[in-house]
């Protein structure tokens, strides 16, 4: 039902109809506040499974995982961080060895590449696994596929990208 809701909204602000009456009621609304509620649930869940690293710091293993050559600059706009919020988090994975960083000479600059150590990416695998057991606990009868919403909420956002031309520098 969700699903079709969104699909039905999604086919709405691709023909620039308005008719939502309030915002509180509307998409945008409601994909703000369930990523809020969502953050907040995942930090609870962390410190439930008393994972040593914070959701944020996951993130970041996961996008080093997913792009082991990505630079500081590139993970921060990939997490939605500022560069200084992404060096503390780096320097927190460091502390707890789950990472190395090596400065390797590219070009003519010098950059520090991330490097998850075996430690990192067995604590990276557990948590992955452990989320996946929970997702599929949560609600073995919904007929969404999780795979679905996500393809479509990434329609969405490009729409509104390109829509507006919207750039996170």
């Amino acid at each position: 039902m969700v699903l079709c809701i969104i699909i039905y909204i999604s086919a709405l602000v691709r023909r620039k109809i308005n008719m939502v009456e309030h915002y509180t009621k509307s998409l945008p609304y409601e994909l703000e506040l369930t990523s809020r509620v969502l953050h907040e649930a995942a930090k609870c869940y962390f410190e439930q499974c008393s994972f040593p690293i914070t959701p944020e710091e996951f993130t970041i293993l996961d996008c080093l995982y997913l792009k082991p050559d990505i630079i500081q600059i590139d993970l921060a706009k990939m997490i939605l961080k500022g560069r200084a919020h992404t060096g503390r988090f780096l320097k927190s994975l460091e502390e707890k060895n789950l990472i190395v960083r090596k400065p390797v000479r590219q070009g003519s600059k010098t950059i520090t590449k991330n490097i998850i150590t075996k430690e990192g990416l067995n604590l990276y695998k557990k948590i992955c696994s452990e989320i996946d057991k929970y997702i599929a606990q949560t609600n073995p009868d919904e007929t969404v596929q999780i795979s679905d919403v996500i393809k479509l909420l990434r329609e969405i956002r490009k729409n509104c990208t390109e829509r507006f031309n919207i750039k996170f520098d």
